[in-house]
């Protein structure tokens, strides 16, 4: 058996063979110079386009909805309100200045509230427009606790010792507290408020079991609530003190019979020692007695 080697008489001896790799390609940027800067500029002033049409398309929308009469507030029933118990739909509607100013978008919603809440009987306001041509105001009213005497007038008071105007067809089963003016600050004011409400609270409910009325309230002496009390043909004023005011009625409604025994017409009663009751009698005038004439 022979083999064939290959020898230098071989044509192919010594050579690399035939079929060689083809060596890998190197990539060549094709960009010229300055290419990137040009699509930037493209891109920009393409955004810069869009942007003035966005913007144009605003401004046009913008000064549709001021001009427009779409959105024009007119009518009774432009200005719709919610909330008002005292306060006419009429005054609210003057105090937003929508007659003014006729456009719902034109009217400024923080103007307009600051105008609302200055009617003496407005204590807050929120405002909200309502597409196409209304606007809705929401207020909340004072709260008021009892009537005040002011020069003669009467009038009311709110909890926070705002005096206001009683309206025409209101009416109120409230007492008429003394001791509080217009003069006083209305720090004081709220204070001696507060004191009265206090007395209120811890009374309501025995007052009214009891057949008594609070006719009037005398807060001029911080140290000493003097409530006049009503029960049929019998008035009595009474000394609370500042508080403890549920504990010392009570101590009088247990007293009362034992003090009339004793002293039939009273004029006022005073619970504010613990531990005791000083009664002041009323005097024969004023219990509707004539005094006895000297020697007969």
């Amino acid at each position: 058996m022979t083999r064939d080697f290959a020898g230098p008489a071989d044509p192919d001896y010594g050579r690399e063979g035939i079929y060689l790799r083809r060596p890998k390609s190197q990539a060549v940027s094709r960009r010229r110079p300055g290419s990137w800067l040009r699509r930037w500029a493209r891109r920009s002033l393409l955004a810069a386009v869009w942007a003035a049409l966005w913007l144009g398309l605003i401004a046009v929308a913008s000064w549709y909805v001021r001009s427009s009469a779409y959105f024009s507030l007119s009518g009774a029933y432009a200005v719709i309100v919610t909330g008002n118990h005292f306060v006419s739909q009429a005054d609210i509607a003057n105090a937003t200045g929508a007659g003014a100013e006729p456009n719902l978008f034109r009217l400024s919603l923080d103007d307009v509230r600051r105008q609302v809440e200055s009617i003496p009987w407005v204590q807050s306001a929120s405002l909200r427009r309502l597409l196409p041509n209304r606007l809705q105001v929401h207020v909340t009213e004072r709260k008021p606790v009892a009537y005040v005497n002011i020069a003669g007038n009467l009038r009311v008071v709110d909890d926070e010792g705002v005096i206001l105007d009683k309206p025409p067809a209101a009416t109120f089963d409230f007492p008429v507290l003394s001791g509080i003016d217009s003069a006083m600050s209305a720090v004081d004011r709220k204070a001696r408020l507060a004191l009265f409400e206090r007395f209120a609270q811890e009374l309501n409910s025995q007052v009214n079991g009891a057949g008594w009325l609070v006719s009037e309230v005398d807060l001029s002496d911080e140290g000493d609530l003097k409530a006049l009390l009503v029960q049929g043909h019998k008035t009595i004023l009474i000394h609370f003190g500042n508080r403890d005011f549920g504990e010392r009625f009570a101590t009088f409604l247990a007293l009362l019979p034992q003090i009339e025994r004793t002293s039939p017409a009273i004029d006022s009663v005073d619970l504010r020692y613990r531990g005791q009751v000083v009664v002041d009698p009323k005097s024969p005038i004023d219990a509707g007695q004539r005094p006895k004439e000297g020697g007969r």
